[in-house]
């Protein structure tokens, strides 16, 4: 890092600093000193020179002076505002209600109807009746005329609250005026504000407003009021002219209505500045002066702060259908600045100066480095002699700037600012690390939308018993203090242990202060509605204290300041009343559970104990015990419990300062006093226990001391570490001494009390990802205290539950405790290994009640998902998250057994080799190493690889078409397919699935993955999972559809080192350190939930550079260390020194490691390395990726695979399905026993309501098993029924015959008991037990034999367990093969058909190959299974099409099923519902061709409520092929058709088009407002059987009609295009029957066809030749991706480039650059087409910034295949689609700028295209073909016939060109494209042509062809050879890779074949010009008219026309190459 950037680096972390403790701390209020104390981040000093919040009674004129706008427009608005507005109010009761009313909240009483801020309101609740009188008192009479009424921010949500009716009074003696009356008024958007004028000459004092009826739909019983705003004024006023301006528009606003994550309005007061309009150009730019006139010099500590906020204007709607309709994925509005101007005329954007986070202040630079949020407020500060040019200048002007110069015309855009300020301050100082900590980061969150943190402020010890917690919210929200502005309302002090908003929170109690209330009978009051506003800058928040100074114009608590300071399970809060304070009060509240709680005290009342009752999750009563240290005057009880307050007398001189020392305790009222007395002596004060706390977290903070990093690294570091130490909490106190503790706790499970250890508030879905391995890594010694907390679970109820909060709570998926445990064991901490194995064990083996009683504890599932290997998503509803999450409890499973297997890995090698503990230990890590590569049964390789939800019947939840990997739901918990797409605890196995997937090397595939998931479209899709606001957060983060902001995600950026590109985890982690984890000077610090401490915890390991990827081995992988040096100073007295000296945001990438002074390429630490006494990690660091760091594959992280192969699962083998038999054998598995109900053991259900098998004990009980084919078994597993029934002793056997055994294992004294809370019935317990490598072998028979005479053994499941393709035979693939051959290919959509040929013949050449291995076998049988199970089957149009079978939907519509159901459709009836108004549903490849008849109708077959029918508003309307497009039919007003959802109607509309033909998709829309339109069971398209439908399949041609009448005679007349001619001859077809000569007639002369009587629909098929003779220019014309040369011919008609000569891609050279990048500006570099000289100019990125990483190799690949497809032989509708697709996807492959989603939308409209082609029927061909005799179905793998030898599949053995392609093939004169493609339709190219010419020469001289494929480029030995012999001009080595590959005309292609021979003989007689389209002297006439006389040509019809200029098919270059070789297959012609 250079100096420089070390300075800049510092300074901005000044900037945080300042901004942090301008908010924090040392501010003077009222008198009171600064509360710093021991806080050593003292703020120095600030001197304001300006300042501004845009209120609208600023003194200071704002004066909107555009001076630059380009590129931009905005509408002026029409502002209607009320002018003169009274805010006289009077003092003391300015506003009060005519009754008692409920408020939503304390703060939202009629008070707020006058505080000026939209975000504020009046909320009464529980039906306060009407009418409700509201007056407004002021202190002299006014006069107005007009008046305001405001909404609330969610009248929307709740219209039935807004105000409907009402009227308006003055009086000035009770004798009331009415002054205006309104009714039916209704309100149409949040915090509307709604304007009205009435005449009054008279002044009044006191208004009332009447409310006479609310609602949108009026009532006058509302059960809820509200409204934000009430105003009277002297009139309304209209400004602004509501046109066009080309600037944006500058104006006062209120502020955002839409804040995410916060309350809305402005950031402080109620006005703050606004700029919105419309980007119209590329380069959009914009800036305004706001204030002028200023004369501030910048000096050293010059600074600038605002706040800013980019807005799209609307709400977040967790549930909408499309989230993403308004988000701005290029955060246009982002590009914007406060900027300044100085007295030379230049700005602050014009230079470099930083702000706190590193960035340049200037809206470009803050635009790009997309540290905003969307909808949120973010403060940015700068220092400005961060660029010392700046020292010495003046500020002269502040502006307000937008700048963005490539963006996108039409993108909205608006921009708030609030609170700019210029300042001088100094840089602060800071000497305690816990000064570091902010504890409001992460509280500008509120509950269920995104958030910023959702974190709780806690004042505690580490990992502490109680939280103390300053709180805005006085509810039992368990998100108690919310960051919303710059302003809030403090409720109080409370003792809280919230575990997060998700879980409920217990034992909880408020303090707080009064110093207003003398009126002791209104205590209640007083209490429930406290809440006094502060200033965030009176504020401190630190770990080990909390103190807040209220402001001096609270109506409560003025100038009161409250402070807590805490220990660990007490603290000491102190109360500070200003002299002359009216009273001194500390109010209790027990707020939950109010009367239950109780209160009593000593005599003189400086004692008390009082109790929390506010019990969940197994807590108990929290007993609270305190002193004061001052005696209260009286205690105020509010009549319900403790609920009250104790009053102390106030000094009307000095301040009154009343300490209060608190403890608590879960065991009784004794204890909470013993922990108070031990924590806490008599004659200590407040600051003497605030020092110790401070101490206390400087000890903590110090175990890692960081070096080199900014003042926000800084913050941010220690702020996540204090959040990752704060959790779990303790439950646990010392009933002993100080010296000598004795540690109990209150069980939550037993309910009493029990020694030991006890912690909670954890989710371990959460936690072990990070927080624990942190634990392991840097206090491993309170790990081993925090995880024996944790096994004490196990200890006291046999299970670990997912989520503790203290007891069980059911939340999440996976036992992630296993991880947890394995990861530390495995770091080397220590602690009671064999309990905590024990409950891992039991979580992976037992099937727990987790569906009932035992919610909270063990997997889910366990019934079948150990036999099946996965959980299916069908069927199966147990288990938090029901049926949604089961994909995600699979994948969870695979990470926690690899965990299991760790552990037994670790108590194996402990035991005795060999002993019965080793071989119990041996058989679960082998079990558990091969559970944990079942991730790869949801492994689909179809689209690239995707992990996905399968059913139970092995099939995929979705189709290929339904798949959409952005969606959330769909088995995916919290996420989508992208975050669930990199599983770690298997890189290599991952690594090699891809690969095969994609068919590339594996590291590369996943490397491409990656870099797909990063480089996607952001959008968020909440799929089924609405309601929820991950995806929202996740679409922030802007890492394409990675979600850094949830856990999923997480160790994503590490999955790279499993890459050939492992330096990208730097810049991904980079990226994420650097973005997301910003704005904590107002509440933010993260996007997403911290989630108890997880998120924290993953900073701070990142930005050491470590990061437990592989969680449960303590392997631990490098990324990039954020600091120059961190040392963590172990508390076992172990160090770690991490050194990374010149690290910086360029200087990312790791370029060498040393550890221990040894080098290393590895990216990953061992286990080992870490447990060292002092081990040092010493990194050089570089600004580009090293080729050497990381990339092998020896670098990589382990895995449990080894080697490129798939990973190897273990599966049983038995079937499910058995026949028991009295002798195993035969040709299927059978099964012999003693037992009964043996089908039990084979289900895969370890708990079946039916029972288990069962043998009696009157002989030792037997199964043999016998296979249909020998197999290897290498484990077999047990599963008991119950403890008491299990088997305790048996041998195992193997045999081929039946008769002669072989023992491969024996086993006694086994036990299936579980000694701990064995669960109700006993445990389902599945024991592996693996079969010695030594014995294993093929067998046809397995037998088990059990020694239990007298004894019964039940079984529940038994598992022949062998490798996954240990039973894959040929005979099973033949079996397949002739299955897939079985099917008919006319069901199925042709994408999908192709595809399962193609993987068909693949299967085909697996089952020849004698030497392929059971994998290779298993492989193909599998990737046949996928293909079948991916085909999408026709759907024809007139049979009724099952709704539920909808490929495509939108958000929220759900598959139900509706038992008794009558009307139409009687029984279960499947459907769809949640059809809500925009909502949609698709239809995949519905089939609309029928021999007779034209489709005319389309009946839908619904139910609809009637309570729920809107009949007035529903329609469906009906869409082919595109949701956007017009409408087929309209079905509008949709009835009920019932009082339930029971009862199925048909509905039937007219189609308005009675022309569909073809194959489309079909979509249905469902409108109308607000309610559900329809739960749709089936539709069906009706079909009119007196109407034909014609298609005309034309080209350069059209039809005069569509349909006709049957019956009726047809006359159909062609047109041609413009340039051509109609054709000679037609092709007809009726009824699916092509029509011979007399069927009809055909008129070439008038175009005229003629049927006599139509029977059926009709086909026509034509194509019209051209008129025209071209004549090409010798120049290029060019676009900018391709070139072509023009027909300067008078009268061209060709407007298609593609059809243009010579038309080609470019072909650009290496590029020179011209202009170099910079760090703020782009460079540019010019590339030139070598072929024509085009030229294009790319910009090159600054440096630093994200490179484009959109792949468009899966469009480029596409497009090379299609680009040269001839442009003939098609319908003209067809190749007009395919073109526009094609020179779309050339335009966005052109396009460097072109995101991953205009990619993806060309890639699907080419392949739609392309696929949409129509052939037109090819001419009858010349020669009489004989057709071979077709393969025979089923396939014949021994079938001799050349049919089987010849490769191509794509040439049909009945075409015409079949004897010429196999012909020329045999004779090595032509190849195929690929080994089993011939593709005979594709284009013939120059390089090819030249290739056949070469071989034709070189066999007709030597016999062979001997020629290869070599050279620079393939053509090149060819071309050589064909230029040496004579073949070609030379001029053809010179051609470009563009001209060679460019389509051969047919010309050319006549010329090059010429030359292959010497002469030839003439056999037919063909004048010069007999050729119609050939004249003589036409360029190769010569050649062309030698090939008709030699009968090489004959024509394209009975003319001999020929196109010269066309293009060539390669089945037309077999046959010429044919009869060029074989003179016999030559053709006699007579032309004309």
């Amino acid at each position: 890092m250079s100096v420089t950037e070390k300075c800049k680096r510092l300074i901005s972390g000044a900037l945080s600093l300042i901004l942090a403790l301008g908010m924090c701390s040392g501010v003077s209020v009222q008198g009171h000193e600064p509360t710093v104390g021991t806080l050593s981040s003292e703020n120095p000093k600030k001197t304001v020179a300006f300042s501004t919040s845009f209120e609208k009674n600023d003194p200071k004129q704002i004066k909107f002076e555009n001076l630059t706008a380009t590129g931009v427009r905005a509408i002026e608005p029409v502002v209607v505002s009320l002018v003169g507005e009274f805010t006289n109010y009077a003092s003391g009761n300015p506003v009060s209600v005519n009754k008692d009313l409920t408020y939503g909240s304390p703060g939202e009483t009629e008070k707020a109807l006058i505080d000026g801020n939209m975000a504020t309101k009046l909320c009464a609740t529980n039906n306060p009746g009407l009418p409700l009188e509201i007056t407004f008192r002021f202190s002299e009479g006014i006069q107005p005329q007009a008046y305001y009424l405001t909404g609330a921010g969610d009248d929307m949500q709740y219209q039935e609250r807004v105000l409907s009716a009402w009227e308006l009074y003055g009086t000035n003696d009770e004798t009331w005026t009415r002054l205006d009356s309104q009714e039916g008024v209704t309100w149409a958007q949040n915090n509307e504000r709604k304007m009205f004028s009435f005449t009054n000459n008279q002044s009044y004092t006191t208004f009332k407003l009447v409310i006479k009826e609310c609602g949108n739909t009026p009532t006058t019983n509302p059960g809820v009021i509200q409204f934000s705003g009430f105003g009277l004024g002297k009139e309304v006023k209209t400004t602004g002219s509501g046109e066009e301006v080309n600037y944006l528009y500058t104006s006062l606003s209120e502020g955002p209505s839409y804040n995410w994550a916060a309350r809305s309005g402005a950031w402080s007061g109620v006005s703050c500045l606004h700029m919105e309009g419309t980007t119209t150009a590329k380069a959009a730019k914009n800036y305004v002066v706001l204030y002028d006139g200023l004369d501030i010099p910048v000096g050293e500590n010059t600074r600038l702060s605002y706040l800013v906020f980019p807005d799209i204007g609307t709400d977040y709607n967790l549930s909408a259908n499309d989230p993403n309709y308004a988000y701005d994925f290029e955060y246009t509005s982002m590009y914007s600045a406060i900027d300044l101007e100085f007295d030379d005329g230049t700005r602050l954007s014009d230079y470099k100066a930083i702000d706190q986070y590193g960035n340049v202040v200037s809206p470009v630079a803050q635009g790009k480095a997309r540290v905003m949020a969307t909808n949120n407020w973010l403060q940015i500060s700068t220092k400005l002699s961060t660029d010392p040019s700046l020292l010495g200048k003046t500020i002269k002007k502040v502006l307000a700037g937008f700048e963005k110069g490539d963006a996108t015309p039409g993108k909205d855009i608006s921009i708030y600012f609030d609170d700019v300020e210029i300042f001088e301050q100094a840089d602060p100082k800071v000497t305690n690390l816990a000064d570091y900590v902010n504890i409001l980061r992460g509280t500008y969150s509120t509950g269920n939308a995104p958030a910023r943190g959702l974190n709780v402020p806690i004042v505690a010890t580490p990992f502490g018993f109680n939280y103390w917690v300053p709180t805005t919210d006085g509810s039992s929200g368990n998100t108690p203090y919310a960051y919303s502005g710059a302003e809030a309302r403090f409720k109080g002090i409370k003792i809280s242990h919230v575990a997060s908003n998700w879980i409920g929170e217990s034992g909880t109690y408020y303090f707080s202060a009064d110093s207003t209330t003398t009126d002791y009978g209104a205590v209640r009051n007083a209490i429930e509605n406290r809440g006094s506003v502060f200033s965030h800058e009176n504020e401190i928040a630190k770990p080990y204290y909390y103190g807040v100074t209220l402001n001096a114009d609270d109506a409560t608590a003025p100038n009161v300041k409250v402070e807590v300071t805490p220990t660990e399970h007490a603290a000491v809060l102190r109360f500070t009343f200003p002299a002359g304070a009216e009273a001194c009060n500390i109010m209790f509240d027990p707020v939950n559970a109010r009367s239950e709680s109780i209160i009593e005290f000593n005599a003189d009342k400086t004692e008390f104990h009082t109790t929390s009752e506010n019990k969940q999750n197994g807590q108990t009563t929290m007993h609270i015990v305190g002193q004061f240290s001052q005696t209260p005057v009286a205690w105020h009880s509010a009549g319900t419990g403790s609920m009250g307050m104790f009053e102390f007398t106030p000094s009307k001189d000095v301040e009154t300062v009343i300490e209060m020392k608190v403890a608590t305790s879960f065991i009784s009222k004794e204890q909470a006093q013993k922990n108070l007395e031990l924590e806490i002596q008599a004659a200590e004060k407040f600051n003497d226990v605030r020092d110790r706390a401070l101490e206390t977290w400087n000890k903590t903070m110090g175990i890692i001391e960081v070096e080199g990093g900014s003042y926000h690294e800084m913050t941010t570091f220690y702020s996540n570490l204090y959040r990752a130490f704060v959790y779990p909490t303790s439950l646990a106190e010392n009933t002993g001494t100080n010296e000598n503790p004795n540690w109990q706790h209150h069980s939550p499970y037993t309910q009493r009390v029990v020694g030991g250890q006890f912690v909670y508030n954890n989710g371990f879905w959460d936690t072990f990802r990070t927080t624990w391995p942190l634990y392991s890594i840097v206090a491993p010694k309170k790990a081993t205290q925090l995880l024996d907390g944790l096994i004490q679970h196990y200890r006291e109820q046999g299970w670990i539950p997912r989520w503790v909060a203290p007891a069980g709570t059911d939340c999440m998926v996976g036992t992630n405790s296993d991880n947890i445990f394995a990861d530390a064991l495995n770091r080397g901490v220590t602690f009671d290994v064999e309990a905590a194995y024990a409950s891992a064990l039991r979580n992976g083996s037992v099937y727990s009640v987790n569906n009932w009683e035992n919610s909270f504890s063990g997997r889910a599932h366990m019934d079948g998902m150990v036999f099946r290997g996965y959980v299916p998503q069908d069927g199966l509803t147990g288990g938090w998250g029901g049926e949604e999450f089961n994909f995600s409890w699979s994948m969870e499973g695979s990470g926690t057994d690899f965990a299991i297997a760790s552990m037994a890995k670790y108590l194996r090698d402990k035991a005795e080799l060999g002993s019965e503990a080793w071989q119990k230990y041996n058989d679960e890590y082998l079990y558990f190493t091969a559970r944990a590569t079942n991730y790869v049964h949801l492994f689909n390789e179809s689209m690239g690889g995707w992990f996905r939800a399968k059913k139970s019947d092995g099939t995929w939840l979705q189709t290929d078409e339904q798949f959409d990997p952005t969606a959330q739901g769909y088995g995916y918990c919290e996420d989508n397919a992208y975050n669930y797409a990199f599983p770690p605890y298997d890189g290599q196995g991952l690594a090699n699935l891809y690969g095969m997937a994609r068919d590339k090397d594996g590291r590369t595939a996943l490397g491409d993955k990656l870099d797909e998931a990063y480089s996607a479209v952001g959008t968020a899709n909440p799929g089924s999972w609405t309601g929820h606001k991950e995806n929202w957060e996740g679409r922030d983060a802007k890492q394409g559809q990675i979600h850094m902001t949830n856990q999923p995600a997480h160790h994503i950026p590490y999955m790279y080192l499993y890459t050939d590109r492992p330096w990208k985890t730097a810049e991904v982690v980079r990226d994420t350190l650097d973005r997301l984890f910003v704005g904590e000077e107002v509440g933010q610090g993260y996007l997403g939930d911290d989630d108890n401490g997880e998120l924290s915890a993953w900073y701070v390991l990142s930005s050491m550079g470590l990061y437990p990827l592989t969680n449960g081995n303590g392997v631990t992988a490098i990324g990039t260390p954020l600091f120059e040096k961190v040392t963590i100073h172990r508390d076992d007295g172990h160090t770690i020194t991490i050194s990374a000296p010149g690290v910086s945001r360029e200087n990312k990438y790791v370029q060498s490691l040393s550890v221990n002074g040894v080098s290393q390429t590895a990216a990953y630490l061992s286990a080992e390395v870490l447990k060292g006494e002092s081990v040092t990690l010493d990194f050089e660091m570089g600004s580009t990726p090293s080729n050497t760091w990381g990339m092998s594959e020896d670098n990589m992280p382990p895995s449990i695979t080894e080697g490129t192969g798939r990973p190897q699962l273990l599966v049983d083998h038995t079937k499910t399905e058995v026949s028991k038999v009295e002798e195993g054998g035969g040709n299927e598995d059978t099964i012999a026993t003693n037992a009964i109900n043996t089908e039990k053991l084979f289900n895969n259900k370890a708990h079946d309501a039916n029972g288990y098998a069962s043998w009696d004990g009157s002989e030792n009980g037997y199964l043999i098993y016998h296979f249909s084919s020998p197999i290897q078994i290498s484990m077999y597993t047990l599963t008991s029924w119950d403890a008491e029934h299990a088997p305790k002793a048996w041998k195992f056997y193997g045999s081929m015959n039946g008769e002669n055994w072989t023992k491969l294992d024996a086993r006694s004294n086994q036990s299936f008991a579980w000694n701990i809370n064995p669960t109700n019935g006993g445990d389902k317990y599945t024991r592996p037990f693996a079969i010695s490598e030594e014995v294993q072998n093929v067998y046809s028979y397995y037998k088990i034999e059990f020694e239990n005479a007298g004894q019964e053994i039940y079984l529940a499941e038994l598992e022949l367990l062998g490798g996954e393709f240990a039973g894959a035979t040929k005979e099973a693939l033949l079996a397949a093969i002739q299955e897939v051959e079985g099917l008919t290919q006319a069901n199925y959509a042709p994408e999908s058909w192709n595809a399962l040929q193609t993987v068909l013949e693949s299967a085909k050449t697996v089952y020849k190959n004698e030497a392929a291995t059971h994998e290779e076998i298993g492989a193909a049988i599998s990737a046949l299974n996928n293909a079948v199970s991916s085909l999408v089957r026709l759907k024809p149009a007139a049979e009724k099409i099952e709704a539920v079978s909808a490929e495509i939907a939108s958000a929220g519509v759900k598959y139900e099923s509706t038992k008794n159901a009558t009307g139409e459709v009687e029984g279960t009836v499947s459907n769809l519902g949640g059809l809500m108004p925009g909502s949609y549903v698709g239809y995949r490849c519905v089939d609309f061709d029928i021999p007779k008849g034209s489709f005319s109708t389309i009946i839908l077959t619904y139910a609809e409520k009637n309570y729920d029918a809107d009949v007035e508003n529903s329609k469906v309307t009906v869409h082919l092929d595109d949701l956007n497009s017009d409408p087929i039919a309209e079905i509008a007003h949709i009835e009920g058709t019932g009082d339930n959802w029971n009862q199925f109607v048909n509905r039937t509309g007219d189609l308005m088009r009675k022309d569909i033909t073809g194959v489309h998709d079909v979509y249905l829309k469902f409108h109308g407002v607000n309610k559900p339109v329809m739960n749709l069971h089936s539709l069906t398209f009706g079909v009119d059987n007196t109407q034909a439908v014609i298609v005309g399949k034309l080209k350069h041609l059209s039809g005069d009609k569509t349909t006709v009448q049957i019956g009726e005679k047809l006359v159909y007349t062609l047109t041609a295009e413009e340039g051509f001619e109609l054709p000679d001859t037609v092709e007809v077809t009726m009824g699916g029957t092509i029509l011979g000569d007399g069927a009809y007639t055909y008129s070439k002369e008038t175009g005229t066809i003629v049927i006599e009587q139509v029977t059926g629909n009709i086909c026509i098929s034509a194509e019209a030749s051209s008129s025209h003779e071209h004549s090409w220019s010798s120049g290029w014309t060019h676009n900018e991706t391709h070139h072509w040369h023009e027909c300067t011919a008078e009268g061209c008609t060709v407007t298609d480039k593609a059809d243009k000569d010579g038309y080609a891609e470019h072909v650009w050279d290496k590029g020179t650059v011209t202009k170099s990048a910079t760090e703020t500006e782009k460079g540019e570099e010019k590339f030139t087409c070598t072929v024509c000289g085009a030229t294009k100019t790319v910009e090159i990125p600054e440096p630093g910034q994200p490179q484009p990483t959109v792949d468009k190799t899966a469009l480029r690949n596409r497009y090379n295949e299609l680009k040269n497809l001839p442009n003939h032989g098609y319908t003209q509708e067809s190749w007009t689609i395919f073109t526009k697709a094609l020179i779309h996807a050339e335009s966005v492959l052109a396009d460097d700028n072109a995101t991953a989603e205009q990619v993806a939308n060309a890639l699907a409209a080419l392949n739609n295209a392309a696929n949409g082609l129509t052939q037109i029927a090819p001419p009858t061909p010349v020669i009489p073909v004989t057709p071979s005799e077709p393969a025979k179905n089923p396939f014949n793998p021994n079938a001799g016939s050349n049919v089987s030898k010849f490769p191509f599949a794509d040439v049909p053995s009945d075409s015409w060109y079949y004897s010429s392609v196999k012909a020329a093939w045999e004779n090595g004169l032509i190849d195929g494209v690929t080994v089993n493609e011939f593709k005979p339709n594709a284009t013939l190219t120059v390089a090819q042509t030249i290739k056949l010419a070469a071989a034709l020469h070189q066999l007709d001289r030597t016999g062979e062809v001997s020629l290869k494929n070599g050279g620079a480029n393939w053509y090149d030995s060819y071309v050589n050879y064909a230029v040496v012999n004579g073949i070609i001009e030379k001029d053809y080595a010179n051609y470009t890779q563009a001209q060679m590959n460019a389509p051969v005309t047919r010309g050319e292609f006549v010329h090059i074949f010429h030359g292959a021979e010497e002469a030839y003989k003439a056999i037919n007689t063909v004048a010069d010009n007999a050729i119609p389209d050939v004249k003589a002297t036409d360029k190769f006439a010569a050649e062309i008219y030698e090939f008709y006389r030699a009968g090489i040509l004959t024509g394209s019809d009975a003319k001999g026309t020929f196109h010269s200029a066309s293009t060539i098919k390669r089945s037309e270059a077999a046959a010429i190459l044919l009869r060029m070789f074989e003179a016999s297959a030559r053709v006699s012609i007579d032309l004309p």
